[in-house]
């Protein structure tokens, strides 16, 4: 270097180290913001619902479990309110999954503005929410319960064009106890959730009525595979009168559980419970065998080829993949001709019907089964959810 020209910058230098040590920073600030970033995602993820952004199941197990040992303690009262839409399903199938979940978000909305900023509120997941409220006693959760009833009816999405739902809620109370397992609140929850269901009311408290129900029921579940494979399952047959001619055209099949002291349970205390077990496949299955049987040996002994015979068909049994082939192998196996069966099914059934149901009703149709449509008047059809579905034949209630 000649003595005329500069010399390195001194400042210059400095200025760029001084650049280059910021340009770092920033990336290491933003690599660690980042990281941050996922592992709050993850967290939260972990414990919240990704539809509502209510807690999840683990979030809703852990608070309940904090909620039960803090009443232990401190002798505090505690409510456990359990949440299932009604007929959510048919939201569902008929306006579409995207209306589906705009119901649900409406509803985690609807709880959020309801409840306090304390309350533990969760998605259980599908239509099923809960709520864990500390600190209440039994006279303001019912009101509470009511409250939360109301504001999920409010709830009118446009997607649906309006249409809503009802929430059917069951109420478990903890008064203090110390001996109550988490599982059990739930269990009482639900059960009373279940019975309110049943009884088409909006909210039922949980009480040693329904713990005696929940027994009968269990003792009526594990009893029900032996009564199936015991043939315990009786078939009557209710006579079909032409009004004109005053003659006997068919029967309507109708089952009854013969006890051991001989007495029949009717099938409004046994068809949930084979519902809710699974078994209603196997009962469905064997009504049909039974009735179609019972039709031939009537068409042989009275010399009768058009007398008919008429099935029940539950919505649980509808949506059965499958359901259809096993009525028509039964009816084949009996020798009996198709258009002698006719498959009754509820307003109700057809209005919670998807696409195996609807599947399967098409199916019996195209090989000459009938299908009539029970106790119409009583639900809720449309003129044109009846024809999509073509009835045979329509019993008026």
């Amino acid at each position: 270097m000649s003595p005329s020209e500069p010399g390195p910058d001194p400042d210059a230098s400095l200025v760029a180290e001084i650049e280059r040590l910021r340009r770092r920073l920033d990336r290491e600030r933003s690599a660690r913001r980042e990281a941050e970033r996922i592992a709050e995602d993850a967290t939260r993820s972990s414990i919240e619902d990704p539809l509502t952004g209510l807690a999840n199941r683990t979030l809703l197990a852990a608070n309940l479990e904090n909620e039960l040992a803090r009443a232990a303690r401190y002798d505090r009262d505690v409510a456990l309110f359990y949440l299932d839409l009604d007929r959510f399903k048919l939201i569902n199938d008929t306006y579409g999954h995207d209306a589906g979940d705009e119901l649900l978000r409406g509803v985690a909305d609807a709880l959020r503005a309801t409840m306090r900023a304390s309350d533990t509120i969760g998605r259980l997941g599908g239509d099923e929410f809960m709520v864990i409220v500390a600190d209440i006693g039994e006279p303001d959760a019912l009101r509470l319960a009511g409250r939360i009833a109301d504001a999920v009816e409010s709830i009118t999405p446009e997607s649906t064009g309006g249409i809503g739902c009802r929430a059917s809620i069951g109420v478990a109370m903890l008064r203090g106890r110390t001996d109550l397992d988490p599982a059990d609140f739930v269990r009482q929850a639900d059960t009373a959730m279940y019975a309110a269901k049943q009884a088409g009311a909006e909210v039922r408290l949980f009480d040693d009525d329904l713990l005696t129900e929940s027994d009968e029921k269990r003792d009526l579940r594990r009893a029900l595979p032996h009564a199936i494979s015991n043939d315990e399952l009786v078939v009557h047959h209710q006579p079909i009168v032409d009004l004109t001619s005053h003659r006997v055209i068919g029967f309507e099949a109708l089952t009854r559980w013969r006890q051991p002291d001989g007495s029949l349970l009717m099938p409004d205390i046994f068809i949930p419970t084979a519902e809710e077990s699974g078994l209603i496949g196997d009962v469905g299955e064997l009504v049909a065998r039974k009735a179609a049987r019972d039709l031939v040996a009537w068409q042989q002994r009275h010399h009768d080829t058009d007398a008919i015979v008429a099935i029940n068909a539950s919505p649980r049994e509808l949506d059965r993949p499958g359901y259809a082939h096993r009525v028509t192998l039964a009816a084949e196996e009996a020798g009996l001709h198709p258009d002698k069966l006719i498959v009754e099914v509820t307003e109700t059934a057809i209005m919670e019907a998807g696409q195996v149901a609807e599947d399967n009703l098409r199916a019996l149709r195209s090989v000459g089964i009938r299908v009539a449509l029970d106790d119409f008047g009583t639900g809720f059809s449309s003129i044109n959810r009846l024809r999509s579905n073509a009835f045979d034949v329509l019993k008026i209630d």
